[in-house]
């Protein structure tokens, strides 16, 4: 059985270096915490099987970017934090509550699968040139509550959208790419972006030229 990145780590702190420190709760890819990268990949370490990331039989195991390192593999949290209250990613209901029917669920499910890694936000290069970028995790979350027929804002998600600078957005893909979750989170962008731009929400912006290192 191939071994786990995680049960790798547990190894170390158990019969290595007992001060190893990183983040595991659930062990079965629910809570988020265990992001890290692995040979420069950033994957949950609950899921990942380090041979299968293995290089000429090496592995390295690092912490996420885009993050401060408190120490080793945990990474200071606090700004994607922030910034997910900044934009108002909870359920805001309606005084009365519609029945939500399954070909209307499938409009959001899924991005309700969203476990705040914090993968898309450590991969997104945006952040080079725009500090207060509100980063791909955020607007999953707004996606998922602006399609929502219960969220009593409605398209003012938009109007968060646009305050947590969207349009900063390069649409490298990335977070799509790596979200452990598999959510279309560069086109649930693209969507919020081609609304806000239909109702004059959201102003074109042309995001290309600044030279960006897409170096992964």
């Amino acid at each position: 059985m191939k071994k786990l990145a995680l049960g790798v780590l547990e190894q170390i702190k158990n019969y290595t270096d007992p001060s190893l420190s990183y983040r595991a709760q659930c062990r079965a890819s629910i809570c988020g915490t265990c992001g890290v990268k692995v040979n420069g990949k950033p994957v949950l370490a609950c899921k990942t099987k380090v041979l299968d990331l293995a290089q000429n039989n090496q592995v390295v195991i690092e912490p996420l970017d885009n993050m401060p390192v408190i120490k080793d593999l945990v990474v200071d949290q606090d700004e994607y934090l922030n910034k997910l209250k900044k934009a108002k990613t909870w359920f805001e209901p309606k005084e009365y509550l519609d029945k939500v029917y399954p070909e209307e669920l499938s409009n959001f499910e899924k991005e309700t699968d969203c476990i705040l890694c914090g993968i898309c936000y450590s991969v997104c290069p945006a952040f080079q040139n725009d500090k207060n970028f509100g980063g791909p995790i955020n607007f999953v979350k707004i996606f998922r509550f602006w399609k929502d027929k219960n969220d009593a804002l409605g398209d003012l998600r938009i109007e968060i959208a646009k305050d947590n600078n969207i349009t900063s957005c390069i649409h490298c893909k990335y977070c799509t790419f790596f979200c452990p979750k598999e959510i279309p989170v560069e086109a649930d962008i693209l969507q919020i972006e081609f609304f806000g731009k239909q109702k004059g929400i959201i102003q074109s912006q042309d995001n290309f030229g600044f030279g960006f290192d897409f170096g992964f």
